[in-house]
């Protein structure tokens, strides 16, 4: 009897154990709306939503927080993206890959320029900067994927599709995420003004 009532519990405590484990805590409304309206304007919005699932804080987490989000995975993938184009750089034999490759190294140069400057212009709490230095990053990404694709190509001239697709989808993202962080604080209320000094 003893022996059945330990079993019991254990089997209790195992399976309080796996719920602690496998239960994410639930989002807020508000940041389940905000990551919606972002992630609906990508062209994967399930890689979009587990993207911010992966690298959420808390699960109230505000526009600020999301746009912080969106910076640091693009300067993540966009710093491994342009390390992976100079290594096949290196040792390709395919002339023809190797001219569409060093223009996408250049192309990547720029955008991981693009985003570690407006890495620094968020923590500058300077948003209209992050727009200014995002805002190229889509023309420079698709002229990497407009030069492989251009004749003469290479058979390998997939080799940067999934990287180019997880590029675009956080240029998306980083981009939409700042916009709705620009157009909440012009939304804000202006402060109220300072009570007249009372007259003794």
């Amino acid at each position: 009897m003893a022996f059945s009532s330990s079993k019991s519990v254990l089997v209790s405590l195992l399976l309080v154990v796996f719920l602690v484990i496998n239960i994410e805590p639930s989002l807020s409304q508000s940041t389940q709306q905000i990551i919606e309206k972002i992630c609906r304007s990508t062209e994967d919005y399930g890689y979009c939503r587990k993207t911010f699932q992966a690298h959420l804080k808390a699960p109230n987490s505000d526009i600020v927080a999301i746009t912080q989000i969106t910076v640091e995975v693009a300067v993540d993938h966009a710093t491994k993206t342009h390390q992976f184009i100079r290594q096949t750089l290196e040792t390709t034999k395919d002339a023809n890959l190797k001219r569409g490759l060093s223009e996408c190294e250049e192309a990547y140069r720029l955008i991981v320029q693009a985003f570690d400057s407006a890495a620094v212009s968020f923590f500058q709490r300077d948003y209209d900067g992050v727009y200014k230095d995002e805002r190229i990053t889509p023309r420079v990404e698709s002229s990497c994927e407009d030069t492989l694709a251009t004749p003469p190509v290479s058979p390998q001239r997939h080799i940067l599709d999934d990287r180019s697709k997880g590029m675009r989808i956080f240029i998306v993202m980083a981009m939409n995420a700042v916009q709705d962080l620009l157009n909440s604080r012009s939304e804000a209320p202006a402060a109220a003004p300072a009570a007249a000094p009372a007259l003794l």
